[in-house]
């Protein structure tokens, strides 16, 4: 298996190009699995077909990122989580050499992946498995959940178990949670962490890691750094809030 981790579905542009051309061909045929929407915003079979069937946005900017890769739309296929069966699905990861999880929220990701018993499928998929964002993070053993507004914590769930001894932190801003939450999973498990900006993404081979883009690498080494940049971070939010006041 190869894993492929990026933050979005610009792999076709050229700071991925140039390297992911050696793994993904024109013969390769494509399963898309977008099962990290919100409920809120899918709830059924119908609002499923709004935006996750050939033709919508969420699912054409996949199909045209692969279609720099000469790999034609008729070769992608879309696993629909309202109609597709058991025998169906399992007919789709035969026929299929690269998975693609979309981003959204990873734990619903999880959830539907186990209601509907996909776990062991791409667990014994030999292919190549790639994701952008949440469909980065559900590859590994145990993934991290930055906080991406007031009132939400930190936190840890389980992952499909593709990937472990290593973490990363899609859509890097240096945003004051991410800083955080950084500082907290290499003070908690200490494990490297790929920080990945937009353009950036990840290949893992045989236990070999290639960086694509902007990303980079940080370590336990690195907690001082990061404790400086976010007492830094929070002196200046308390500062604008003083001001604020005043």
């Amino acid at each position: 298996m190869i894993n492929i981790l990026l933050n979005l579905t610009n792999f076709h542009e050229a700071f991925a190009f140039r390297k992911l051309r050696h793994f993904i061909k024109k013969r390769h045929n494509v399963l898309i699995i977008p099962l990290a929407y919100h409920e809120d915003f899918v709830d059924n079979g119908e609002e499923f077909a709004a935006h996750f069937v050939k033709g919508q946005p969420e699912i054409d900017c996949v199909v045209d990122a692969f279609a720099k890769f000469k790999i034609p739309s008729k070769q992608i296929k879309v696993l629909n989580y309202y109609s597709d069966t058991p025998e169906t699905i399992a007919n789709k990861f035969k026929r299929a050499d690269i998975l693609f999880f979309p981003g959204g929220y990873p734990d619903k990701a999880m959830y539907r992946i186990d209601k509907y018993n996909l776990r062991e499928l791409i667990k014994s998929f030999d292919g190549i498995v790639m994701g952008a964002s949440a469909g980065a993070m559900i590859q590994f053993d145990h993934f991290h959940v930055t906080p991406e507004e007031e009132g939400q914590t930190f936190g840890y769930c389980d992952g499909l178990g593709l990937l472990s001894g290593f973490d990363i932190e899609v859509h890097y801003r240096e945003r004051i949670e991410q800083v955080d939450g950084v500082l907290t999973d290499l003070t908690k498990r200490g494990l490297p962490i790929c920080i990945m900006h937009d353009n950036s993404g990840l290949i893992v081979k045989n236990g070999k890691r290639l960086i694509i883009g902007d990303a980079f690498w940080v370590d336990k080494d690195d907690v001082d750094v990061f404790q400086f940049i976010s007492e830094d971070r929070h002196q200046m939010e308390a500062a604008k809030r003083e001001k604020a006041k005043n």
